[in-house]
């Protein structure tokens, strides 16, 4: 059995009672004796109601009524063929007002990616930047980036771009994956893309292991002594950035670290300077008495470039590619490893403290690791270097003894 619907008009009896001037139209529905009334929201007079059609003598009215009454069927339809039985009460769930579906705002990867970038305040400073580094050449590699893009075919494609257009290793180019691929986990944990979509859960990511590059304590003095004047080639930026790697060498500290340093970071005793750092990748406070290390030659460099104001930096203009560009031509120049970049004068210091000392809890503590295995390679460095330094010596000996 359907239900049945009629159209009622004042069943009220507002305008005769009540002395109204308009009576509510509505619709009836009667079923198994009972019945439901639901409006229509349309208020007549008497002479604009058909008493013989039962409807309104306006047709776009009477059209807007069936229209409602074909809803209502509608609706018992759709509801009949997904449950066994049919209930006037049932056309409750028809009237409750449906939750507005929240707007969806549809931005690409790429915007997500610079949106982010503005909410990651608690980030070091050195961290930001590679992370705005990536997202530079993710935009040199393709300009927008949909979230539909991302799948594994487009980490190949940048990986590619990345090698063979801009010349990266494979190392640099692993640390240029790890931030797509921790914003696009990111986007994940904020519904803005599936989890089961995400192209680097089945990407490997592969890293090469380099040399530690380091000085010997008689490659440091010929770098010390190098002398930069006319007519070399830009000999005071040459000068600077000598000095920089070689306070690094004396310090252990990073070049985020180095390149940060101001007045304010030294203080003047009686025995000498002393530095005082906050390291910007662990956070962790550190101190150098810069009179005792090596002679006191980093305090030598330190008030070579002491300025007097508190907040300029003594290495002002030294960014990290300037000064990797000038230890290649100092490296040349005092014929050692010709692949020394900056992360080798923390290497170096590292590797010399520990021939120093023997002392493998001193280097730890000084480096600031938190964890001994990054330690362990200075000592197993030093035993290589002592090592071959045997060798060296037992050879000759054993020359000695054939002839």
């Amino acid at each position: 059995m359907k239900v049945n619907y009629d159209i009622v008009f004042d069943i009220k009896k507002e305008i005769s009672t009540k002395k109204k001037e308009k009576g509510l139209v509505q619709i009836r529905a009667y079923y198994n004796g009972s019945r439901k009334y639901f409006t229509t929201r349309l208020y007549l007079k008497e002479n604009e109601w058909d008493f013989k059609k039962n409807q309104p003598k306006d047709p776009v009215q009477a059209r807007s009524i069936r229209k409602l009454i074909d809803k209502l069927e509608d609706f018992e339809t759709q509801y009949r063929l997904q449950n066994d039985s049919f209930h006037l009460s049932n056309f409750d769930i028809y009237l409750k007002p449906k939750k507005k579906e929240p707007e969806i705002i549809k931005i690409s990867f790429s915007e997500f990616f610079k949106m982010q970038l503005t909410k990651e305040s608690q980030l070091k400073r050195v961290t930001l930047v590679n992370q705005i580094n990536t997202l530079k050449k993710l935009t040199e590699f393709k300009k927008v980036i949909q979230f539909e893009d991302l799948n594994y075919q487009l980490i190949q494609d940048f990986e590619i771009f990345l090698r063979q257009k801009k010349n990266l290793r494979t190392n640099t180019i692993e640390k240029y994956h790890r931030q797509v691929r921790k914003y696009i986990n990111l986007a994940i944990k904020q519904d803005l893309f599936p989890e089961n979509k995400n192209p680097y859960k089945n990407y490997k990511l592969t890293i090469e292991e380099t040399d530690t590059i380091f000085l010997l304590p008689e490659e440091r003095q010929r770098v010390e002594n190098l002398i930069f004047e006319e007519p070399i080639r830009n000999y005071k930026d040459l000068e600077m950035a000598r000095d920089m790697f070689l306070f690094g060498c004396y310090t252990g500290l990073r070049y985020s670290d180095c390149f940060a340093l101001t007045a304010d970071n030294f203080n003047e005793t009686e025995n000498g300077l002393i530095l005082k750092f906050r390291a910007n990748k662990t956070n962790k406070i550190g101190s150098r008495p810069l009179y005792l290390l090596f002679d006191g030659k980093p305090e030598k460099i330190i008030k070579k470039y002491l300025p007097k104001t508190g907040n300029q930096k003594l290495f002002k203009g030294m960014n990290n590619p300037k000064v990797n560009r000038s230890l290649k031509v100092i490296a040349e120049m005092a014929n050692v490893h010709r692949g020394l970049y900056f992360k080798a004068s923390r290497d170096t210091f590292g590797t010399t403290l520990y021939m120093l000392s023997g002392d493998d809890k001193l280097v730890q503590k000084q480096l600031q690791h938190s964890k001994r295995d990054q330690t362990d390679k200075y000592v197993h460095l030093v035993e290589q270097i002592q090592n071959e330094g045997l060798q060296k010596i037992f050879k000759s000996i054993g020359k000695g003894t054939d002839d």
